[in-house]
Protein backbone atom coordinates (compact mmCIF):
# COMPACT_ATOMS: atom_id res chain seq x y z
CA UNK A 1 0.00 0.00 0.00
CA UNK A 2 1.20 3.93 -0.81
CA UNK A 3 1.94 5.71 1.47
CA UNK A 4 0.58 9.31 1.34
CA UNK A 5 2.30 12.16 3.11
CA UNK A 6 0.78 15.56 2.88
CA UNK A 7 4.40 17.67 1.91
CA UNK A 8 7.00 16.61 -0.15
CA UNK A 9 10.24 14.97 1.26
CA UNK A 10 12.20 17.43 -0.59
CA UNK A 11 10.74 20.79 0.74
CA UNK A 12 10.60 18.77 4.46
CA UNK A 13 14.38 18.80 4.13
CA UNK A 14 14.58 22.60 3.26
CA UNK A 15 11.64 23.61 5.79
CA UNK A 16 11.83 21.49 9.19
CA UNK A 17 9.17 23.09 10.88
CA UNK A 18 6.44 23.09 7.72
CA UNK A 19 5.59 19.67 8.71
CA UNK A 20 4.04 20.94 12.36
CA UNK A 21 2.14 23.97 10.30
CA UNK A 22 0.74 21.13 8.55
CA UNK A 23 -0.74 19.33 10.98
CA UNK A 24 -2.12 22.70 12.31
CA UNK A 25 -3.75 23.27 8.95
CA UNK A 26 -4.92 20.06 8.96
CA UNK A 27 -6.75 20.91 12.52
CA UNK A 28 -8.42 23.64 10.81
CA UNK A 29 -9.46 21.89 7.84
CA UNK A 30 -11.36 19.16 10.07
CA UNK A 31 -12.93 22.20 11.96
CA UNK A 32 -14.33 23.54 8.97
CA UNK A 33 -15.30 20.91 7.61
CA UNK A 34 -17.58 20.18 10.91
CA UNK A 35 -19.56 23.64 9.66
CA UNK A 36 -19.27 22.08 6.16
CA UNK A 37 -21.02 19.21 7.55
CA UNK A 38 -23.16 20.99 9.43
CA UNK A 39 -23.62 20.09 13.36
CA UNK A 40 -21.79 16.68 13.12
CA UNK A 41 -18.58 16.01 14.68
CA UNK A 42 -15.47 15.19 11.91
CA UNK A 43 -13.73 11.57 11.36
CA UNK A 44 -10.26 11.52 13.62
CA UNK A 45 -6.99 11.30 12.17
CA UNK A 46 -4.19 9.45 13.38
CA UNK A 47 -0.56 11.09 12.47
CA UNK A 48 3.09 9.60 12.29
CA UNK A 49 5.99 11.62 12.03
CA UNK A 50 9.60 10.64 10.97
CA UNK A 51 11.84 12.24 13.32
CA UNK A 52 14.71 12.21 11.49
CA UNK A 53 12.62 13.76 8.00
CA UNK A 54 10.01 15.76 10.11
CA UNK A 55 7.79 14.50 7.44
CA UNK A 56 4.12 13.75 8.92
CA UNK A 57 2.60 10.60 7.61
CA UNK A 58 -0.97 9.87 8.13
CA UNK A 59 -0.36 6.38 8.25
CA UNK A 60 2.44 4.46 10.09
CA UNK A 61 5.22 2.87 8.83
CA UNK A 62 9.31 2.19 9.60
CA UNK A 63 10.88 5.31 11.37
CA UNK A 64 7.61 6.66 12.22
CA UNK A 65 5.91 7.44 15.78
CA UNK A 66 2.76 8.90 16.39
CA UNK A 67 2.34 12.46 16.18
CA UNK A 68 -1.21 12.47 17.54
CA UNK A 69 -4.48 11.87 17.05
CA UNK A 70 -7.04 14.66 15.45
CA UNK A 71 -10.00 15.35 14.64
CA UNK A 72 -13.42 14.73 16.87
CA UNK A 73 -14.06 18.09 17.14
CA UNK A 74 -17.43 18.55 18.75
CA UNK A 75 -20.15 20.19 17.23
CA UNK A 76 -21.28 23.77 17.80
CA UNK A 77 -24.52 22.38 19.42
CA UNK A 78 -22.36 20.15 22.03
CA UNK A 79 -20.18 22.77 22.81
CA UNK A 80 -23.28 24.97 23.48
CA UNK A 81 -24.65 22.31 25.60
CA UNK A 82 -20.77 21.93 27.12
CA UNK A 83 -20.78 25.80 28.38
CA UNK A 84 -24.73 25.35 29.42
CA UNK A 85 -23.74 22.62 31.71
CA UNK A 86 -21.10 24.38 33.25
CA UNK A 87 -22.89 27.26 33.36
CA UNK A 88 -25.37 25.60 35.02
CA UNK A 89 -22.95 23.55 37.36
CA UNK A 90 -21.72 27.04 38.58
CA UNK A 91 -25.42 28.62 39.16
CA UNK A 92 -25.84 25.23 41.04
CA UNK A 93 -22.86 25.31 43.28
CA UNK A 94 -23.74 29.46 43.86
CA UNK A 95 -27.43 28.97 44.73
CA UNK A 96 -26.30 26.32 47.44
CA UNK A 97 -24.15 28.65 48.93
CA UNK A 98 -26.65 31.71 48.93
CA UNK A 99 -28.92 29.08 50.35
CA UNK A 100 -26.20 28.19 53.00
CA UNK A 101 -25.65 31.68 54.02
CA UNK A 102 -29.35 32.42 54.15
CA UNK A 103 -29.66 29.79 56.41
CA UNK A 104 -26.72 30.20 58.72
CA UNK A 105 -28.20 33.82 58.97
CA UNK A 106 -32.29 32.69 59.65
CA UNK A 107 -30.44 30.64 62.36
CA UNK A 108 -29.02 33.58 63.99
CA UNK A 109 -32.12 35.43 63.45
CA UNK A 110 -34.03 33.08 65.47
CA UNK A 111 -31.39 33.08 68.04
CA UNK A 112 -31.98 36.86 68.30
CA UNK A 113 -35.66 36.75 68.33
CA UNK A 114 -35.40 34.05 71.43
CA UNK A 115 -33.11 36.16 73.17
CA UNK A 116 -35.65 39.21 72.80
CA UNK A 117 -38.73 37.07 73.47
CA UNK A 118 -36.79 36.03 76.85
CA UNK A 119 -36.14 39.69 77.77
CA UNK A 120 -39.46 41.36 76.61
CA UNK A 121 -41.11 38.02 78.65
CA UNK A 122 -38.84 39.05 81.87
CA UNK A 123 -39.91 42.85 81.64
CA UNK A 124 -43.96 42.31 81.01
CA UNK A 125 -44.33 42.61 84.89
CA UNK A 126 -43.07 45.72 85.10
CA UNK A 127 -44.54 46.83 81.55
CA UNK A 128 -48.09 46.15 82.92
CA UNK A 129 -47.53 47.50 86.34
CA UNK A 130 -46.97 50.54 84.39
CA UNK A 131 -50.11 50.28 82.42
CA UNK A 132 -52.18 49.92 85.20
CA UNK A 133 -50.93 52.33 87.15
CA UNK A 134 -51.08 55.32 84.37
CA UNK A 135 -52.52 54.27 81.00
CA UNK A 136 -56.02 52.53 82.11
CA UNK A 137 -55.57 55.80 84.72
CA UNK A 138 -55.53 58.45 82.33
CA UNK A 139 -58.16 59.68 79.74
CA UNK A 140 -58.50 62.82 77.10
CA UNK A 141 -61.10 63.68 75.36
CA UNK A 142 -62.32 66.89 73.28
CA UNK A 143 -65.87 69.10 73.42
CA UNK A 144 -66.05 71.60 70.86
CA UNK A 145 -69.03 73.55 69.89
CA UNK A 146 -69.47 75.52 66.96
CA UNK A 147 -71.82 77.27 65.11
CA UNK A 148 -73.56 79.56 62.50
CA UNK A 149 -75.89 82.28 63.72
CA UNK A 150 -78.05 84.39 61.77
CA UNK A 151 -80.14 87.42 62.99
CA UNK A 152 -82.66 88.36 60.89
CA UNK A 153 -83.30 91.05 63.96
CA UNK A 154 -81.14 92.68 66.84
CA UNK A 155 -81.34 94.19 69.78
CA UNK A 156 -80.61 94.57 74.14
CA UNK A 157 -80.90 91.13 75.82
CA UNK A 158 -79.36 88.59 77.03
CA UNK A 159 -76.76 86.48 74.87
CA UNK A 160 -78.49 83.27 73.42
CA UNK A 161 -75.10 81.54 73.94
CA UNK A 162 -71.93 82.66 76.29
CA UNK A 163 -69.24 84.23 74.17
CA UNK A 164 -71.56 85.31 71.03
CA UNK A 165 -71.99 88.85 71.01
CA UNK A 166 -74.22 90.45 68.26
CA UNK A 167 -74.51 94.48 68.18
CA UNK A 168 -77.62 95.68 69.14
CA UNK A 169 -80.77 97.87 67.31
CA UNK A 170 -79.69 98.40 63.03
CA UNK A 171 -77.98 95.37 62.87
CA UNK A 172 -80.48 92.88 61.07
CA UNK A 173 -78.95 90.16 58.95
CA UNK A 174 -75.84 89.98 60.91
CA UNK A 175 -74.07 86.89 60.69
CA UNK A 176 -71.24 84.90 61.73
CA UNK A 177 -69.63 81.75 62.65
CA UNK A 178 -67.73 81.18 65.97
CA UNK A 179 -66.71 78.36 67.66
CA UNK A 180 -68.13 79.23 71.03
CA UNK A 181 -66.46 76.68 72.95
CA UNK A 182 -63.35 74.49 72.86
CA UNK A 183 -62.07 72.02 75.21
CA UNK A 184 -59.47 69.57 76.38
CA UNK A 185 -60.65 67.17 79.24
CA UNK A 186 -58.01 65.59 80.90
CA UNK A 187 -59.02 62.91 83.46
CA UNK A 188 -56.50 60.91 85.95
CA UNK A 189 -57.76 58.59 88.03
CA UNK A 190 -54.46 56.92 90.68
CA UNK A 191 -56.83 55.05 92.82
CA UNK A 192 -60.44 53.94 93.41
CA UNK A 193 -60.17 57.08 96.17
CA UNK A 194 -59.47 59.91 93.88
CA UNK A 195 -59.92 61.00 90.60
CA UNK A 196 -58.92 64.63 88.69
CA UNK A 197 -60.08 66.46 86.56
CA UNK A 198 -58.48 69.42 84.29
CA UNK A 199 -60.45 71.24 81.70
CA UNK A 200 -58.77 74.09 79.92
CA UNK A 201 -61.45 75.87 77.61
CA UNK A 202 -60.71 77.77 74.45
CA UNK A 203 -62.79 81.48 74.31
CA UNK A 204 -63.12 84.31 72.35
CA UNK A 205 -61.71 87.40 74.52
CA UNK A 206 -63.67 91.05 74.31
CA UNK A 207 -62.07 94.12 75.75
CA UNK A 208 -60.39 97.16 74.42
CA UNK A 209 -57.03 96.56 76.75
CA UNK A 210 -54.52 100.07 76.23
CA UNK A 211 -51.43 99.59 74.68
CA UNK A 212 -48.22 98.97 76.78
CA UNK A 213 -45.24 101.59 76.73
CA UNK A 214 -42.08 100.25 76.14
CA UNK A 215 -40.29 103.17 76.14
CA UNK A 216 -40.54 107.42 76.08
CA UNK A 217 -42.22 107.88 73.04
CA UNK A 218 -43.01 104.01 71.71
CA UNK A 219 -46.31 101.38 72.30
CA UNK A 220 -47.03 98.19 71.13
CA UNK A 221 -50.96 97.74 70.47
CA UNK A 222 -53.14 94.78 72.50
CA UNK A 223 -53.57 91.51 70.71
CA UNK A 224 -56.75 90.87 73.75
CA UNK A 225 -59.48 92.32 71.49
CA UNK A 226 -61.34 89.24 69.36
CA UNK A 227 -58.68 86.89 70.12
CA UNK A 228 -58.67 83.46 71.17
CA UNK A 229 -57.91 82.75 75.17
CA UNK A 230 -57.86 79.68 77.61
CA UNK A 231 -58.92 80.14 80.66
CA UNK A 232 -59.69 77.24 83.19
CA UNK A 233 -62.95 75.63 83.41
CA UNK A 234 -62.88 72.83 85.14
CA UNK A 235 -60.26 71.78 87.61
CA UNK A 236 -61.17 69.61 90.95
CA UNK A 237 -60.45 66.69 92.54
CA UNK A 238 -62.72 63.88 93.72
CA UNK A 239 -63.03 61.97 96.98
CA UNK A 240 -64.94 59.42 95.78
CA UNK A 241 -65.13 56.49 98.45
CA UNK A 242 -65.96 58.81 101.78
CA UNK A 243 -69.45 57.40 102.37
CA UNK A 244 -68.69 53.14 101.38
CA UNK A 245 -65.18 53.41 103.37
CA UNK A 246 -65.82 56.57 105.77
CA UNK A 247 -69.28 56.61 106.70
CA UNK A 248 -69.99 53.20 105.68
CA UNK A 249 -73.68 54.01 104.10
CA UNK A 250 -73.79 51.67 101.19
CA UNK A 251 -77.36 53.33 99.58
CA UNK A 252 -74.70 56.46 99.24
CA UNK A 253 -71.74 54.32 97.62
CA UNK A 254 -71.19 56.67 94.34
CA UNK A 255 -71.67 59.99 96.37
CA UNK A 256 -68.70 62.03 96.07
CA UNK A 257 -66.30 64.94 97.83
CA UNK A 258 -65.71 67.49 95.25
CA UNK A 259 -63.00 70.20 95.70
CA UNK A 260 -62.35 73.15 93.40
CA UNK A 261 -63.40 74.78 89.91
CA UNK A 262 -66.52 72.54 89.36
CA UNK A 263 -69.88 72.46 87.77
CA UNK A 264 -72.84 74.20 89.23
CA UNK A 265 -75.56 71.82 91.66
CA UNK A 266 -78.48 73.23 89.63
CA UNK A 267 -77.11 74.32 85.99
CA UNK A 268 -75.33 71.47 84.87
CA UNK A 269 -77.72 69.23 86.17
CA UNK A 270 -80.82 71.35 84.59
CA UNK A 271 -78.41 71.06 80.86
CA UNK A 272 -78.21 67.12 81.69
CA UNK A 273 -81.91 67.08 81.79
CA UNK A 274 -82.54 68.72 78.84
CA UNK A 275 -80.23 67.98 76.65
CA UNK A 276 -78.99 70.84 74.30
CA UNK A 277 -76.45 72.79 76.22
CA UNK A 278 -74.89 73.44 72.89
CA UNK A 279 -77.92 74.74 71.36
CA UNK A 280 -78.74 77.78 74.30
CA UNK A 281 -78.22 78.17 77.48
CA UNK A 282 -80.62 76.93 80.05
CA UNK A 283 -83.11 79.07 82.22
CA UNK A 284 -81.14 80.26 85.25
CA UNK A 285 -78.23 80.30 83.18
CA UNK A 286 -79.76 82.92 80.64
CA UNK A 287 -80.80 85.06 83.78
CA UNK A 288 -77.02 85.40 84.85
CA UNK A 289 -76.16 81.72 86.95
CA UNK A 290 -72.55 80.40 85.82
CA UNK A 291 -72.63 77.26 85.18
CA UNK A 292 -69.07 76.56 87.30
CA UNK A 293 -68.20 77.81 90.44
CA UNK A 294 -65.04 77.27 92.91
CA UNK A 295 -65.82 75.86 96.16
CA UNK A 296 -66.57 72.23 97.94
CA UNK A 297 -69.07 69.85 97.10
CA UNK A 298 -70.76 66.77 98.13
CA UNK A 299 -73.00 65.15 96.16
CA UNK A 300 -74.53 61.86 94.46
CA UNK A 301 -77.64 59.53 93.99
CA UNK A 302 -79.12 57.63 96.98
CA UNK A 303 -80.14 54.06 95.63
CA UNK A 304 -81.81 51.44 97.01
CA UNK A 305 -82.40 47.71 95.59
CA UNK A 306 -80.26 49.54 92.73
CA UNK A 307 -83.05 52.22 91.89
CA UNK A 308 -82.30 56.02 92.36
CA UNK A 309 -85.02 57.35 94.48
CA UNK A 310 -82.80 60.54 95.54
CA UNK A 311 -80.23 63.04 94.10
CA UNK A 312 -78.54 65.48 95.44
CA UNK A 313 -75.21 68.34 95.43
CA UNK A 314 -74.72 70.57 98.01
CA UNK A 315 -71.82 73.18 98.46
CA UNK A 316 -70.31 76.49 99.58
CA UNK A 317 -68.57 78.24 97.24
CA UNK A 318 -66.67 81.72 96.42
CA UNK A 319 -69.35 84.24 95.45
CA UNK A 320 -67.04 85.26 92.25
CA UNK A 321 -67.04 82.64 89.16
CA UNK A 322 -64.59 80.31 87.35
CA UNK A 323 -63.85 83.21 85.01
CA UNK A 324 -64.04 86.01 88.09
CA UNK A 325 -61.35 86.59 90.83
CA UNK A 326 -63.47 86.44 93.96
CA UNK A 327 -63.25 89.92 95.16
CA UNK A 328 -65.36 89.19 98.16
CA UNK A 329 -65.06 88.10 101.92
CA UNK A 330 -68.36 85.95 102.33
CA UNK A 331 -69.14 82.48 100.66
CA UNK A 332 -72.04 81.36 98.83
CA UNK A 333 -74.43 78.25 99.33
CA UNK A 334 -75.78 76.50 96.85
CA UNK A 335 -78.35 73.10 96.78
CA UNK A 336 -80.27 70.78 94.65
CA UNK A 337 -82.98 67.74 95.81
CA UNK A 338 -84.48 65.83 93.21
CA UNK A 339 -86.71 62.99 94.19
CA UNK A 340 -87.71 60.17 92.01
CA UNK A 341 -90.92 58.45 94.24
CA UNK A 342 -91.14 55.68 91.58
CA UNK A 343 -87.15 54.78 91.66
CA UNK A 344 -85.34 55.83 88.48
CA UNK A 345 -83.11 53.02 86.68
CA UNK A 346 -80.94 55.77 85.81
CA UNK A 347 -80.73 59.10 86.14
CA UNK A 348 -83.98 61.59 84.55
CA UNK A 349 -85.69 58.36 84.42
CA UNK A 350 -89.39 58.73 84.99
CA UNK A 351 -91.21 61.48 87.53
CA UNK A 352 -88.71 64.06 89.05
CA UNK A 353 -89.20 66.38 91.85
CA UNK A 354 -86.66 69.08 91.62
CA UNK A 355 -85.77 72.08 94.15
CA UNK A 356 -82.91 74.43 93.99
CA UNK A 357 -81.94 77.23 96.05
CA UNK A 358 -78.90 79.36 96.26
CA UNK A 359 -77.51 82.38 98.78
CA UNK A 360 -75.14 84.53 97.69
CA UNK A 361 -73.52 88.23 97.91
CA UNK A 362 -72.54 90.18 94.94
CA UNK A 363 -68.60 89.39 94.13
CA UNK A 364 -67.97 93.52 93.93
CA UNK A 365 -66.19 95.33 96.88
CA UNK A 366 -63.68 93.85 99.26
CA UNK A 367 -65.05 94.78 103.08
CA UNK A 368 -63.23 97.76 103.10
CA UNK A 369 -65.42 99.54 100.15
CA UNK A 370 -68.21 101.44 101.39
CA UNK A 371 -70.70 101.68 98.79
CA UNK A 372 -72.32 105.13 100.27
CA UNK A 373 -73.40 106.75 96.23
CA UNK A 374 -71.76 110.44 96.80
CA UNK A 375 -71.97 113.45 93.89
CA UNK A 376 -68.67 112.40 93.23
CA UNK A 377 -69.33 108.84 93.21
CA UNK A 378 -72.17 108.27 92.11
CA UNK A 379 -73.82 104.44 92.10
CA UNK A 380 -73.40 102.28 88.47
CA UNK A 381 -74.15 99.00 87.92
CA UNK A 382 -73.21 97.69 91.28
CA UNK A 383 -75.12 99.64 93.03
CA UNK A 384 -77.06 96.51 94.66
CA UNK A 385 -73.70 95.08 96.06
CA UNK A 386 -75.00 95.33 99.50
CA UNK A 387 -77.92 93.12 99.00
CA UNK A 388 -77.56 89.41 99.02
CA UNK A 389 -78.60 87.24 96.33
CA UNK A 390 -81.31 84.09 96.43
CA UNK A 391 -82.05 81.93 93.20
CA UNK A 392 -84.51 79.26 93.81
CA UNK A 393 -86.26 76.42 91.07
CA UNK A 394 -88.80 73.84 91.32
CA UNK A 395 -89.02 71.52 88.36
CA UNK A 396 -91.32 68.83 87.47
CA UNK A 397 -89.34 66.69 85.25
CA UNK A 398 -90.37 63.56 83.07
CA UNK A 399 -88.44 61.13 80.90
CA UNK A 400 -89.45 57.91 79.03
CA UNK A 401 -87.63 56.37 76.21
CA UNK A 402 -87.96 58.38 73.40
CA UNK A 403 -89.38 61.72 74.81
CA UNK A 404 -88.72 64.23 77.80
CA UNK A 405 -90.80 66.93 79.34
CA UNK A 406 -90.51 69.53 82.35
CA UNK A 407 -91.96 72.21 83.71
CA UNK A 408 -89.64 74.77 86.20
CA UNK A 409 -90.88 77.93 88.33
CA UNK A 410 -88.06 80.59 89.14
CA UNK A 411 -87.65 83.06 92.04
CA UNK A 412 -84.99 85.41 92.93
CA UNK A 413 -84.11 88.21 95.00
CA UNK A 414 -81.69 90.52 93.40
CA UNK A 415 -80.45 87.86 91.40
CA UNK A 416 -80.64 89.54 87.34
CA UNK A 417 -78.84 93.29 87.18
CA UNK A 418 -78.16 95.39 84.37
CA UNK A 419 -74.73 93.69 83.40
CA UNK A 420 -76.76 89.94 83.33
CA UNK A 421 -79.45 91.90 80.91
CA UNK A 422 -76.10 93.34 79.16
CA UNK A 423 -74.15 90.57 78.85
CA UNK A 424 -75.11 90.06 75.09
CA UNK A 425 -74.45 93.50 73.78
CA UNK A 426 -74.85 97.01 75.19
CA UNK A 427 -75.33 100.64 74.37
CA UNK A 428 -72.06 102.59 74.80
CA UNK A 429 -73.55 104.54 77.63
CA UNK A 430 -73.95 101.82 79.79
CA UNK A 431 -70.36 101.40 79.86
CA UNK A 432 -69.30 104.51 80.71
CA UNK A 433 -69.41 107.32 83.32
CA UNK A 434 -72.53 109.07 81.24
CA UNK A 435 -74.94 106.19 82.31
CA UNK A 436 -75.04 108.40 85.40
CA UNK A 437 -74.81 111.53 84.12
CA UNK A 438 -77.18 113.87 83.20
CA UNK A 439 -76.40 114.25 79.82
CA UNK A 440 -76.27 111.50 77.95
CA UNK A 441 -73.73 111.01 75.13
CA UNK A 442 -76.36 108.98 72.70
CA UNK A 443 -80.29 108.44 72.68
CA UNK A 444 -79.67 105.46 74.51
CA UNK A 445 -78.53 107.34 77.56
CA UNK A 446 -81.81 107.75 79.11
CA UNK A 447 -82.76 104.61 78.43
CA UNK A 448 -79.55 102.94 79.85
CA UNK A 449 -79.87 104.61 82.56
CA UNK A 450 -83.38 103.60 83.21
CA UNK A 451 -82.13 99.96 83.20
CA UNK A 452 -79.96 100.42 86.10
CA UNK A 453 -82.51 102.15 88.01
CA UNK A 454 -84.32 99.41 87.84
CA UNK A 455 -82.33 96.77 88.09
CA UNK A 456 -79.31 97.22 90.44
CA UNK A 457 -80.73 98.16 93.79
CA UNK A 458 -80.66 96.04 96.26
CA UNK A 459 -84.27 94.79 96.50
CA UNK A 460 -85.36 93.48 93.71
CA UNK A 461 -87.48 90.48 93.15
CA UNK A 462 -87.28 87.83 89.72
CA UNK A 463 -89.88 85.61 88.95
CA UNK A 464 -90.19 83.35 85.71
CA UNK A 465 -92.47 80.01 84.24
CA UNK A 466 -90.15 77.88 81.88
CA UNK A 467 -91.17 74.78 79.71
CA UNK A 468 -88.77 72.69 78.09
CA UNK A 469 -88.16 69.03 76.37
CA UNK A 470 -87.65 66.53 73.30
CA UNK A 471 -89.35 63.99 71.50
CA UNK A 472 -87.07 61.54 69.24
CA UNK A 473 -88.54 60.76 66.46
CA UNK A 474 -88.92 56.91 66.28
CA UNK A 475 -86.54 54.93 64.00
CA UNK A 476 -84.31 58.00 62.37
CA UNK A 477 -81.40 59.82 63.95
CA UNK A 478 -83.74 62.71 64.33
CA UNK A 479 -85.42 64.36 67.82
CA UNK A 480 -87.52 67.60 67.56
CA UNK A 481 -86.60 70.17 70.75
CA UNK A 482 -87.98 73.43 72.13
CA UNK A 483 -87.60 75.69 75.11
CA UNK A 484 -90.11 78.61 76.45
CA UNK A 485 -89.51 80.96 79.28
CA UNK A 486 -91.20 83.68 80.42
CA UNK A 487 -89.07 86.05 82.75
CA UNK A 488 -89.65 89.26 84.97
CA UNK A 489 -86.82 91.04 86.02
CA UNK A 490 -88.01 92.66 88.46
CA UNK A 491 -91.91 92.85 89.90
CA UNK A 492 -91.24 95.45 92.20
CA UNK A 493 -92.04 97.43 89.21
CA UNK A 494 -95.53 98.44 88.01
CA UNK A 495 -94.76 97.74 84.10
CA UNK A 496 -91.42 96.93 83.43
CA UNK A 497 -90.19 97.24 80.10
CA UNK A 498 -87.34 94.39 80.15
CA UNK A 499 -89.97 91.95 81.29
CA UNK A 500 -89.76 89.28 78.05
CA UNK A 501 -90.49 85.69 76.71
CA UNK A 502 -88.28 83.43 75.61
CA UNK A 503 -88.38 80.58 73.09
CA UNK A 504 -86.21 78.15 71.03
CA UNK A 505 -87.17 75.45 68.55
CA UNK A 506 -85.70 72.93 66.30
CA UNK A 507 -84.46 69.73 64.87
CA UNK A 508 -81.41 67.91 65.73
CA UNK A 509 -79.34 64.64 63.79
CA UNK A 510 -77.53 62.79 65.42
CA UNK A 511 -74.81 62.07 62.81
CA UNK A 512 -72.92 59.31 65.40
CA UNK A 513 -72.15 59.02 68.84
CA UNK A 514 -69.23 61.86 68.33
CA UNK A 515 -71.41 64.29 66.38
CA UNK A 516 -74.67 66.39 66.09
CA UNK A 517 -76.18 69.08 64.54
CA UNK A 518 -79.22 70.94 65.22
CA UNK A 519 -81.03 73.98 63.14
CA UNK A 520 -82.81 76.15 65.15
CA UNK A 521 -84.63 79.07 65.94
CA UNK A 522 -83.96 81.70 68.83
CA UNK A 523 -85.82 84.17 69.66
CA UNK A 524 -86.08 87.33 72.59
CA UNK A 525 -89.83 88.89 72.83
CA UNK A 526 -90.37 91.61 74.97
CA UNK A 527 -93.53 90.68 76.73
CA UNK A 528 -95.16 94.51 76.57
CA UNK A 529 -95.93 97.14 73.84
CA UNK A 530 -94.29 100.07 73.31
CA UNK A 531 -94.91 102.32 75.97
CA UNK A 532 -93.04 105.58 78.29
CA UNK A 533 -92.19 104.86 81.34
CA UNK A 534 -92.54 108.02 83.71
CA UNK A 535 -90.15 109.98 86.08
CA UNK A 536 -92.71 108.86 89.13
CA UNK A 537 -91.80 105.09 88.40
CA UNK A 538 -88.30 105.83 88.49
CA UNK A 539 -88.57 107.50 91.42
CA UNK A 540 -89.84 104.66 92.94
CA UNK A 541 -86.36 102.86 93.23
CA UNK A 542 -83.66 106.09 93.11
CA UNK A 543 -83.55 110.03 95.08
CA UNK A 544 -82.89 112.23 92.32
CA UNK A 545 -80.74 115.84 93.04
CA UNK A 546 -80.17 118.66 90.92
CA UNK A 547 -77.02 116.77 89.22
CA UNK A 548 -79.85 114.27 88.28
CA UNK A 549 -83.09 115.96 87.74
CA UNK A 550 -86.38 113.84 87.23
CA UNK A 551 -86.98 112.23 83.51
CA UNK A 552 -89.33 110.19 81.89
CA UNK A 553 -88.15 107.75 79.20
CA UNK A 554 -90.17 107.33 75.74
CA UNK A 555 -90.17 103.92 73.72
CA UNK A 556 -89.15 102.33 77.02
CA UNK A 557 -89.33 98.67 75.65
CA UNK A 558 -86.58 96.99 73.84
CA UNK A 559 -86.67 95.81 70.09
CA UNK A 560 -87.40 91.89 69.68
CA UNK A 561 -84.53 89.87 68.79
CA UNK A 562 -84.83 86.86 66.59
CA UNK A 563 -82.01 84.52 64.95
CA UNK A 564 -81.69 81.10 63.52
CA UNK A 565 -78.93 79.02 64.55
CA UNK A 566 -76.55 76.23 62.88
CA UNK A 567 -75.48 74.36 65.96
CA UNK A 568 -72.71 71.82 66.08
CA UNK A 569 -71.05 69.83 69.14
CA UNK A 570 -68.44 67.55 68.72
CA UNK A 571 -67.28 65.36 71.62
CA UNK A 572 -64.82 62.57 71.75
Amino acid sequence: MANHSLPHPAAATARPFRQIITALLLAMICMLSTRAWGQSAAPAINLFVNPKTKVVYTEAGPGRVPLGTFGQIKSATQMERDIEAKTQAQLAQQQRALALQFEAQQEQQRQWNAEISKEVSDMYPAWRDFGDRWYKKISVGTLVYGDWSMYTHTGWGPQFLENIYTPGPGNNEWNSFDITRAYLDTRFAPSEDLSLRLTPELYKQFGTAQPDKIGRLSAVNSNLDGSEGVRIKYAYLDYKTFFRKVLRFEPAKEDVLTFGIQQNPFITWEENLWGYRYVTLSPWNYAGLSSAAIGLRLGGPIKFHEKQYIDYEVGAFDNGTYKQYDASSTKQVMGRVSVYPFGAKSQFQGLGLTGFYQYAYPNTYAPDRTLAATSSAPLAFNAGANGHIVRSALTVSYQGDSWQLAAQYDWGHNAFNASSYFNGAAPVDAFSSSFVSPAPTSIYGPWAKMVGIFQNPSNTVQQGVDLFGHWDIPETPFDLFGLYSWFQPNTKVTKNPLDFERWVGGIEWKVNKNLRIALDSQNLLYYHGQFTVPASELANFTTFTKASPPFSVSNAVPTDVHAFYLNLEFRY
